[in-house]
């Protein structure tokens, strides 16, 4: 399977999204738009119906790091997302959002924060997509990748070798090949980027890191 670099948005601010869309419109035909409610995590970011004449790349994945993810579904749907991911620490009944998911075209997807056992999300994982892995935790961007989940993910991908694998936050140049040795199908890359001078030499120089595996 081939290996993807995903860049991610995570903002509060119409103007820099807009900024940042254009320097990542040569990069890749994947976006990651971070979504952020101030309840499950601390920051707020831009919101989904304020959206609806921003243009995205082609494959818009919606990450939701928000309470009641279920509410946010239907103004992904009109962003035309080709995939959702809902926190499986974000609701009491992961079972209600699925089925709920189910009413809409895009991908589903559950994301684990850095402490989050792995077996927590066994019983969902025939509904599933994929499973994305927090390096950091969730809500600010520019932190340190966890190795802790390094390990989570080899286990995770031992066990269960055909469910794809995402992993989001602290990715680098010095990191990259080993989170993707350990079995990540595509890897979703924010600060990293944006933090660089030249973004299109970061993404390639991030791509040559993998596609050399």
């Amino acid at each position: 399977m081939k290996k993807e670099i995903m860049p991610a948005i995570l903002t509060n601010s119409l103007p820099d999204l807009k900024k940042k869309l254009k320097r990542i419109r040569d990069l890749s035909d994947w976006l990651q738009l971070d979504i952020m409610d101030g309840r499950f995590v601390k920051n707020i970011s831009v919101n989904l119906a304020d959206l609806k004449k921003i243009k995205f790349p082609k494959n818009l994945e919606i990450h939701l790091m928000v309470e009641n993810p279920e509410k946010y579904f239907q103004d992904c749907q009109r962003l035309k997302a080709k995939r959702v991911i809902f926190h499986i620490e974000a609701t009491k009944n992961p079972l209600k959002v699925l089925k709920e998911m189910k009413r809409y075209q895009f991908e589903r997807g559950m994301a684990l924060n850095p402490e989050t056992k792995i077996e927590k999300i066994k019983p969902y994982l025939n509904q599933l997509d994929l499973v994305l892995f927090l390096g950091v935790t969730p809500g600010f961007q520019g932190q340190k990748f966890n190795p802790i989940v390094l390990g989570k993910i080899k286990n995770f991908r031992k066990i269960f070798p055909k469910i794809k694998i995402g992993v989001d936050g602290g990715i680098n140049l010095e990191n990259i090949k080993k989170i993707s040795q350990a079995g990540a199908d595509y890897l979703v890359v924010g600060s990293y980027l944006f933090q660089s001078k030249n973004i299109k030499k970061a993404y390639q120089l991030l791509k040559l890191e993998i596609t050399t595996l």
